[in-house]
């Protein structure tokens, strides 16, 4: 029902030409920009209400060379060459779970990444196993930090570290809580480090019966 009237915005928004009225281009580009925004934030709440109504996930081959692939070739197109983007497989297993529901909490990662470090900073992806001979994929940037204060919260739906700084990037906050329950549902959890000035880390940690050794059966 939410997603009908937002199609029809988006249709006739799209009929629109700023060149035909150039004195309403800013004003347009503006109720683009905030439709799609709205767009996002439906897509999130029925991702992460979906979420919230499965007890199990399929257990299948998750192939983590195309997966860190794809991360890549997103992080880059969101990007658009503003950043250092470094992506490493140190691990060389595949996981057992979900790849569609995996691949939402490591793009929800990357993807803000990206939006909250300056032009110039810095992203590094690495996938590498656990001491306990599990797996973890973590995503390192330079961006702005986040204060300790409110590390234990940023995972409930909706909350804000910077209002404005989440207005500017289109987020929507809601995605560390798809990514929450996505490492819930495969008995993972979100590890998170932040210092204020240099940046943060985000590390999805699961366990060693959810790692395959790549190419085996």
């Amino acid at each position: 029902e939410l997603r009908t009237p937002l199609t029809v915005i988006h249709g006739y928004l799209d009929m629109l030409d700023p060149e035909d009225m150039p004195e309403w281009s800013p004003m347009l580009e503006e109720m683009r920009r905030q439709s799609q925004r709205m767009n996002q934030l439906v897509e999130d709440l029925l991702t992460l209400s979906r979420l919230e109504a499965r007890e199990e996930l399929p257990r299948e081959r998750v192939d983590m060379r195309a997966m860190l692939a794809t991360l890549e070739r997103e992080a880059r197109a969101l990007s658009q060459n503003r950043h250092r983007i470094a992506v490493e497989d140190a691990a060389g297993v595949d996981l057992l779970g979900s790849a569609k529901e995996l691949h939402s909490a490591f793009s929800n990662l990357v993807s803000n990444a990206v939006r909250y470090t300056p032009a110039g900073g810095e992203i590094q992806v690495r996938f590498a196993r656990g001491d306990d001979g599990g797996a973890e994929l973590s995503v390192r940037d330079s961006g702005y930090g986040i204060p300790a204060h409110h590390l234990p919260r940023v995972t409930e739906r909706f909350y804000r570290v910077s209002t404005s700084r989440s207005r500017e990037s289109g987020g929507t906050g809601l995605g560390l809580s798809i990514v929450k329950h996505v490492l819930n549902l495969h008995q993972g959890r979100l590890r998170i480090a932040s210092e204020v000035g240099r940046g943060s880390v985000f590390a999805c940690v699961l366990g060693a019966e959810r790692v395959l050794a790549r190419g085996a059966a």
